[in-house]
């Protein structure tokens, strides 16, 4: 619905109209009037309804007055309110314009005209509620400026008090006081952290704040190290220093000296001072958290007059300062550090133990703090080093040979905080990582190693190239100049084997004080590939000499044979041989030694951990490892003894083919004349067509006993003995007509030729027989007696005839054999056996063989 209707007061105020008084007149009639009315009734009764109207006419005409009065007051009324409203409005705009004036003219005083003139523009101005919210944030920004200034006053008030405090001596004082700042830059970190985990931005200036108090913080701190340090220097100094302290310091004898001490011990409780209230920061956080401790504060100073005289000799225009000399400046620190080692062993670390401080070694620390110059003056010469790879490699060597030389000091840096805490167990064992050393400096850089490794390379190629085309490369060394007992070998190595040996440990010399990490590539690129070439060297000597000597066309290849022939070739076969032979040897040695043991786990623990060595070396160290049995040089020693062996087996066969070329009138003679008479002279002489052969063999033989030790040359004689024995029954004994007058002929010459010509080559009588089984026993059953001597003279054969041997040979242990179901006849036990044994010929001749000899005979009909 809608409100109801508000009457008009202009309508109410106007007289009422004539026709609607009538019409109402008329309805309140004939409401008031009963329905049915007498005339006589209706007079009294319009008068009473008469008179009730005149009454509330009246009522109402009084109620109208009233009303009027009462309308003219509210009229005045609201019309002086009005009035005053009125004036009020007039005032405030009055007021409103002079505060906005004042407003301009004050921002007109603090901005620039530019924002002046924006203000003024009434499109782009900002409205009353952004420009109070500007001047809240401004508000807030100045109070956190108040703030981070108040914070600001007072940590320069606490380190005002340290510098004070310092100035006027007072150093417990300013210990506290700097306490103080680094707890007062402790809690406003704290509020700072509180401040970042409440409000995820506006922490800026939280941040500047408290990276400024560190500063200030850190600022303090240096001034407190400086002046302690320089009062430190200053006493001692006093003392003598730098001059070396021959006899131990008495502070009772001597007031400078409990100054010193007194000047350490402030250092020293400096230095628990930082360590048991740390500067609060990432900064620091990042130093605690660095493996490698900071130096001793303490030590710096001793360090500083040293530093600055090592700079005036090698970093200036001195003739010590030489790019070509590394061991001027190596040896200067070493000389340093003997000369004060009294001092700081007996003196500091009494100092240090005193004052809480007995887990650091003296002398390790101030040799700690001597190393960064070194280090420095190398970083600044290797870039002009690597043009010059001789000094290049100088300069590594004399570094390598100084950090052995602290390593046999007992240095060791220290890994440990330099502080033991409260509570805390420091675990003050050495670690298992070996110290790197000072060459790491070199080492470490990719580039710098790879050309000291390609310099090296070159070298060590040169002098191998040298050793192997020297004049005299292949000459066994004398006995006068080898010693024997040296390493443990009877062998005589060539000189050039001599030489690649003395290469390759010095070589191993080179990097065996060098981190295992940087040892791998010496190893696998330089060391092993000497050895492996030195081995194809003599591998293709002996191809060459085999193509030579027994390939399908000798002298083939465009050499005559007579360089492979007789002795000359004898002795290039016993020079490769023993050159293996003694190489295989120092392989043996050289595994078994502690270092390459170790090696060869390092590598086997390498090549199993993937991406640690690159394709190259990763591809060697898998060959190393797969052609080895527990040792680096198990590869290279296979190849030199599979060398030597091959080189024996060529030696054999080359004086077997000599001998038996030497031969040939002898095989071609003919041994089936008739016995001599009994009038002609029995007495047997060597046949003159041994002379040559013979010769030729003992020569031969002569250079064998002359070249290898006694076991190996024992074993070529027998070697040889048994092939060239073989070789006369292959190619005489069965091969030509016999008498016993004849076979006892080849016995003279067996046991007074070819037995007599290896004795006189030097081989000793003792065992001189072994290797001529075949032919001795070949000389027993072709010298058999044709009957009985009825003289009782000695006979090889005793008591055995040759029908006797034929009887047997050929029917009664075939017989016997077939009785008993034996499948080998000549087993021992048999007829045959024992006959074997009683004529002296053992095994040597199988029941084949003594047929096959017995047939040479006239007097055989089987």
């Amino acid at each position: 619905m809608g409100a109801p209707a508000v009457p008009d007061l202009a309508a109410l105020a106007a007289p009422p109209s004539l026709a609607d008084a009538r019409a109402q007149a008329s309805a309140a009639l004939a409401q008031q009037l009963p329905a049915r009315i007498q005339p006589a009734q209706l007079g009294d009764t319009l008068r009473a309804l008469l008179e009730q109207q005149q009454h509330s006419a009246a009522q109402l005409a009084s109620d109208v007055e009233h009303a009027q009065r009462k309308r003219d007051s509210l009229v005045a009324d609201a019309a002086t309110r009005i009035a005053d409203v009125h004036e009020r409005t007039h005032r405030l705009k009055q007021r409103h314009a002079s505060t906005e004036q004042g407003l301009r003219h004050a921002r007109s005083q603090l901005v620039s005209g530019l924002d002046a003139r924006r203000d003024d523009d009434s499109d782009d101005g900002l409205s009353l509620r952004e420009r109070l919210v500007v001047l809240a944030q401004r508000k807030a920004e100045l109070d956190a400026a108040k703030k981070w200034f108040g914070a600001v006053a007072r940590a320069e008030e606490l380190s005002f008090a340290v510098l004070r405090s310092l100035d006027q001596n007072s150093l417990p004082q300013a210990f506290r006081a700097y306490v103080g700042l680094v707890e007062y830059i402790k809690l406003v970190y704290g509020e700072a952290d509180a401040a970042k985990e409440a409000a995820q931005g506006g922490t800026v200036g939280l941040v500047a704040l408290t990276s400024h108090l560190v500063g200030m913080a850190n600022s303090v701190w240096s001034s407190l190290v400086r002046v302690l340090s320089s009062r430190l220097l200053s006493k001692l100094e006093a003392l003598g220093w730098p001059q070396p302290f021959e006899e131990a310091l008495d502070p009772y004898e001597d007031s400078r000296v409990a100054d010193f001490q007194t000047a350490f011990a402030d250092l020293l409780t400096l230095e628990h001072l930082q360590a048991n209230n740390p500067i609060p920061g990432p900064s620091k956080g990042a130093v605690q958290a660095s493996k490698k401790p900071k130096p001793l504060l303490a030590l710096a100073p001793l360090v500083h007059p040293l530093l600055l005289r090592f700079k005036w000799q090698f970093e200036g225009d001195r003739g010590t300062n030489r790019i070509d000399k590394p061991e001027y400046p190596l040896s200067h620190v070493l000389n340093l550090l003997t000369a004060h080692e009294r001092f700081l062993g007996e003196d500091i670390q009494y100092l240090l133990d005193m004052n809480g401080f007995e887990h650091i070694d003296a002398v390790n620390e101030f040799t700690s703090l001597l190393l960064p110059p070194l280090a420095s003056r190398l970083r600044h010469h290797l870039p002009q080093l690597l043009s010059m790879p001789p000094v290049l490699a100088h300069t590594v060597y004399q570094v390598v040979e100084f950090d052995q030389q602290l390593r046999s000091r007992g240095y060791r840096p220290r890994v440990w905080p330099t502080v033991r805490r409260e509570g805390d167990e420091l675990e003050l064992e050495e670690e298992d990582d070996e110290w790197e050393g000072l060459s790491e400096t070199i080492l470490g850089r990719q580039e710098w190693f790879d050309r000291w490794l390609e310099g090296e390379r070159e070298f060590f190629d040169q002098r191998y190239f040298d050793a192997i085309g020297a004049s005299d490369a292949w000459h066994i060394v004398s006995e006068d100049d080898y010693d024997a007992g040296e390493n443990g070998s009877e062998t005589r190595p060539t000189k050039s084997a001599l030489r690649v040996k003395e290469l390759a440990e010095q070589l191993a010399e080179r990097y065996r004080p060098l981190p295992l990490r940087h040892t791998l590539p010496f190893l696998l690129s330089l060391h092993l590939p000497l050895l492996q070439s030195y081995a194809g060297r003599i591998t293709s000597s002996l191809d060459a000499f085999e193509s030579l000597s027994f390939g399908i066309l000798p002298g083939a290849l465009g050499q005559t044979t007579a360089a492979t022939a007789g002795v000359g070739g004898l002795v290039r076969l016993v020079r490769a041989g023993v050159s293996a032979r003694w190489m295989s040897e120092r392989c043996e040695e050289w595994g078994e030694d502690a270092f390459f043991l170790t090696l060869y786990e390092y590598l086997a623990s390498s090549a199993s951990t993937p991406g640690k060595l690159d394709l190259t070396l990763q591809d060697a160290a898998d060959d190393v490892l797969d052609n080895s049995e527990g040792t680096i040089f198990d590869r290279e020693k296979t190849a030199f003894e599979n060398l030597a062996e091959r080189s024996e087996d060529l030696i054999v066969r080359h004086a077997v083919r000599e001998v038996v070329g030497e031969l040939k009138a002898y095989f071609v003679k003919r041994w089936d004349a008739p016995p001599p008479q009994d009038d002609e002279a029995t007495d047997l002489s060597l046949s003159p067509e041994l002379i040559s052969p013979l010769s030729l063999l003992s020569s031969l033989l002569s250079t064998l006993v002359q070249s290898f030790p006694p076991a190996t040359r024992t074993t070529l004689y027998r070697r040889i003995a048994t092939v060239l024995s073989q070789a006369l029954y292959d190619r005489l004994y069965v091969s030509h007509g016999w008498t016993e007058s004849t076979a006892a002929q080849l016995a003279y010459d067996l046991e007074h030729g070819f037995l007599v010509a290896a004795r006189e080559a030097g081989l000793p009588s003792r065992g001189l027989q072994r290797g001529w089984d075949v032919a001795r026993g070949a000389c027993v059953v072709l010298g058999l007696p044709a009957q009985k001597s009825q003289q009782g003279g000695y006979h090889p054969a005793g008591e055995w005839t040759f029908s006797r041997v034929m009887q047997v040979a050929f029917d009664d242990d075939a017989a016997e054999a077939k009785k008993a179901g034996k499948g080998d006849d000549e087993d021992e036990g048999t007829p045959f056996a024992r006959m074997m044994d009683d004529l002296g010929v053992g095994e040597a001749l199988t029941r084949g063989e003594v047929q096959s000899l017995l047939r040479r005979r006239p007097e055989c009909w089987r």
